[in-house]
């Protein structure tokens, strides 16, 4: 089955969905919202069905998107929310057609981290905003201005660049002898449109920044393609599978 990604203006468009949901929250930081939630309960993420699929798809958006506090508008977009293999009955393997047109990516082993514009600045954020684990990257953009200019250029076309901080700073199992800042998507915040691989190629080359390896072998994840309509919990065309 698949489902579009919803239009998502401003915050009002959002909360109706985790209206009845108090697992998911509403965290006002200084001049931002971050919606998230809290903890996956059984029908915190109901399977998507033409009777609810605005909510279900809406309430995958809750995993770090931000929002302007004074206008509301969005202003980052980060990865929807997406599921182990297996997990549950939309993602079980044999439900997974991997003769669709795909593209396999590696799986890191770090923090996602995403630039967003607030307050004029453009700071560096995790799921939940300015945290500790984000300012060792934003201390790493610092010393690397390249990032932050391919991050003004996306923001300025109405994108959220997504990374991965790899980092023994913030050790999650793998070891990683250097810090690392990885691309791994791009996404419009308004549509959730993702970029295609290619794009993420061109940037790498235009900015001199890593992006996440594209293995021939199956790896764990496999994500972006190209459009806007996800598989429940495979990023193809849009959604990611572990």
């Amino acid at each position: 089955m698949f489902y579009e990604f919803p239009k998502i203006e401003t915050i009002e468009d959002v909360l109706p969905a985790i209206a009845a949901a108090p697992e998911f929250i509403v965290a006002e930081k200084d001049g931002y919202k971050v919606i998230n939630y809290m903890v996956n309960m059984e029908d915190t993420f109901p399977p998507i069905m033409a009777e609810n699929e605005l909510i279900g798809a809406m309430r995958r958006e809750c995993r770090g998107s931000k929002f302007d506090s004074a206008s509301g508008k969005i202003i980052a977009r980060p990865y929807h929310k997406f599921f182990n293999v297996g997990e549950r009955e939309e993602v079980m393997l044999s439900k997974i057609d991997l003769d669709t047109e795909h593209v396999r990516l590696e799986k890191l082993d770090g923090s996602m981290i995403h630039p967003m514009l607030v307050n004029g600045v453009i700071r560096w954020c995790t799921k939940m905003g300015i945290t500790d684990t984000s300012m060792q990257a934003e201390e790493f953009v610092a010393k690397n201005p390249h990032y932050q200019a391919l991050a003004a250029s996306v923001i300025e076309g109405g994108h959220t660049p997504i990374f991965e901080w790899c980092s023994n700073k913030n050790r999650i199992v793998l070891d990683y002898p250097e810090d690392q800042l990885i691309l791994t998507a791009v996404r419009h915040m308004i549509d959730g449109d993702y970029y295609p691989y290619t794009t993420l190629q061109i940037m790498s080359d235009t900015w001199g920044i890593p992006i996440v390896g594209n293995p021939n072998l199956l790896s764990r994840r496999l994500p972006h393609l190209r459009i806007r309509k996800a598989l429940l919990s495979v990023l193809i065309m849009g959604t990611c599978l572990r």
